[in-house]
């Protein structure tokens, strides 16, 4: 048993008396033992499990066991993220109270509902924003609603215009409190448009169920459709046992309907990446049925299918689904919110840089890890993966929002470096000069986007 497999096993709700003996031995084994303690944490701590471990230790009257150094670091980290989340959750109460008196109706998706319905803690994991799903329609009476509380968008629309729906969109731009307590993700879809997943929000809407948030009526997604929507958020290589556990203890705490779950999957053309989610939480948790994961699994092989079988050829080798982890993902689009911020060529110029190196060139580690190659690798395996990133960046890409949306969005970046020089002839307010005539440290917003994992 490694780091790996105890922490997998003290993040699910519900284990087995096997598993409850297999969690007692491992955990008392690091009795009197620092170093293999600071490991066990600093592994915690490196894979966001930290603060749901700790109140695991402490439900399971292990928490004891551990030298006081320990109890506190792991303390200290879940106090921080509760604390954080309940700054959040005050937040949000504010606003969903206004879109109660707007008649926009409101879902809450993911963490913040889980928080209530599936781990009962605020402090069960960090999260970076508050998620909500409302209907398209709503969005300009949202956005309405935000620049009342004196929010701040985030990007494109910060000069006060009602931004309408984008066709090829499923989200609007997000908003952060004035007290940068929380940032508002509002989205009136549940996969980008663009993507090849075809999502029936109609449905999503009539199967949804009654939610009590602090005292407001809002809603949450049927069972079906929550592992629906974390199989489509689930990342290519973003996916260890934090990204996991909300599948396998929603799984364990909620009755799924198999066949309308199948149904529902098929609908969404998201069988194969279903089997992918379900094989790798099954490496963490074995919740998951092995008839359902059968009958999911793909009879041709595309690039999720590949992906599946790298994965889990470097969890065996290495007894760990962390050794591919990253989200570069969510670096290239960083740099393409910066891109989009300033206005002036010799500023975009720089991010456009970055975004091609970041496409064509990745670091090594990065090469590598898309490659499932970032241990046991030799000479050929590195000139392989410099050869290859680039493939595999565009299709990691695409799976987010569709290969014909990838080739025109970095036409759009092109035409728009370019086109910015004429901002040098027309004066245009910069993003930062708007902050700070509000009143508002642009060094703030850029820590608060730093800060996303």
């Amino acid at each position: 048993m490694n780091n790996f497999s105890i922490s997998a096993l003290l993040t699910k709700i519900k284990l087995n008396e096997s598993e409850e003996t297999i969690v007692l031995k491992a955990i008392n084994s690091l009795k009197g033992n620092q170093e293999s303690q600071d490991s066990f944490f600093d592994y915690c701590l490196n894979n966001k499990l930290a603060p749901w471990v700790y109140l695991q230790l402490k439900s399971k009257k292990l928490f004891s066991v551990l030298s006081n150094k320990t109890q506190n670091d792991f303390k200290n980290i879940y106090e921080k993220v509760k604390a954080q989340n309940e700054a959040r959750n005050k937040e949000a109460l504010l606003f969903l109270s206004e879109f109660i008196k707007q008649g926009i109706d409101v879902v809450i998706l993911k963490g913040n509902v889980f928080v209530h319905t599936v781990f009962n803690d605020t402090g069960y994991k960090k999260m970076n924003d508050f998620d909500i799903l409302i209907k398209k329609e709503d969005w300009q009476k949202a956005q309405e609603v935000y620049f009342k509380l004196d929010y701040i968008p985030l990007g494109f629309g910060w000069g006060g215009e009602k931004q309408k729906p984008a066709k090829y969109s499923h989200v609007g731009m997000s908003f952060i409190s004035k007290n940068f307590k929380c940032i508002i993700g509002t989205q009136w879809g549940i996969k980008s448009p663009t993507a090849k997943f075809k999502v029936d929000i109609d449905e999503a809407w009539k199967t949804a169920k009654d939610f009590d948030f602090y005292g407001l009526k809002v809603k949450q997604l049927s069972p079906e459709y929550n592992i629906l929507h974390l199989v489509l958020h689930m990342g290519i290589y973003k996916i260890g046992t934090r990204d996991c556990m909300d599948i396998y203890n929603l799984w364990d705490t909620e009755n799924i309907n198999f066949d309308e779950l199948y149904r529902i999957l098929e609908k969404s053309k998201a069988l194969e990446k279903a089997y992918f989610t379900f094989v790798l939480s099954n490496l963490v948790s074995k919740s998951i049925p092995q008839d359902f994961i059968n009958k999911l699994k793909p009879k041709k092989v595309g690039f999720i299918s590949q992906r599946l079988m790298s994965r889990l050829n470097i969890t065996a080798k290495t007894g760990d689904l962390h050794t591919s982890y990253n989200d570069y993902f969510q670096d290239i689009e960083k740099s393409v919110i910066y891109f989009g911020i300033f206005p002036l060529f010799h500023k975009k110029w720089k991010f456009y840089i970055e975004i091609i190196q970041q496409i064509c060139f990745p670091k090594s580690d990065i090469s590598l890890k898309l490659l499932d190659k970032q241990k046991y690798n030799g000479f050929f395996d590195k000139l392989k993966s410099k050869f290859k990133a680039p493939a595999l960046v565009f299709a990691l890409i695409a799976q987010e929002i569709g290969w014909t949306f990838t080739l025109l969005i970095f036409v759009k970046l092109f035409v728009d470096l370019i086109a910015s020089l004429k901002n040098y002839i027309f004066k245009q307010e910069t993003y930062f000069e708007y902050l700070i005539k509000k009143g508002i440290n642009p060094e703030d917003i850029e820590r608060v986007v730093k800060n996303i994992q």
